[in-house]
């Protein structure tokens, strides 16, 4: 079996691995670019405690990896604003017919309404919602000097 130093070895190489796979900015930051990369990164930080090191540090190393992706993978909104008018508008319309359709007595209009509100919110959250990192990936690509795994 392996010695502690050794698995510390193999920690610190393991990590140095998957920060490898990442892609790096022309000021040498080390970013994830891809769901992939993601997947190493939180990979590597899971082998890595799986591995029981008593040193601490190494422990907080793969932690901080697993925080680094858990960030990453937060949702957010894009262009704020614009999702909100057009929340907005698809609320209004949704609800504006149904109300429009269930007081009149036109039962076709109300359900046309809602399932027509519902699928035009459905496209704001689908059009304006993405997670963290690929948010920053769009905005760092121009900066990529070696792109990742």
């Amino acid at each position: 079996m392996y010695d502690e130093a050794d698995q510390h070895r193999i920690a610190l190489d393991i990590r140095a691995a998957a920060f490898a796979a990442l892609s790096v900015t022309h000021d040498d930051h080390v970013e994830i670019t891809s769901v992939r990369q993601l997947r190493i990164i939180e990979d590597a930080a899971h082998r890595i405690l799986a591995m029981g090191l008593t040193d601490e540090t190494v422990n907080d190393l793969a932690r901080s990896m697993l925080d680094r992706v858990a960030f990453a993978r937060r949702w957010t909104w894009v262009d704020l604003p614009v999702a909100t008018a057009l929340t907005v508008v698809a609320l209004t319309v949704g609800i504006g017919a149904a109300a429009l359709g269930g007081t009149g007595g036109n039962m076709v209009l109300a359900v046309v309404g809602g399932i027509l509100g519902s699928v035009l919110l459905g496209i704001v959250v689908l059009r304006h919602r993405r997670e963290y990192w690929r948010i920053r990936a769009e905005q760092i690509a121009p900066k990529i000097r070696h792109h990742g795994v």
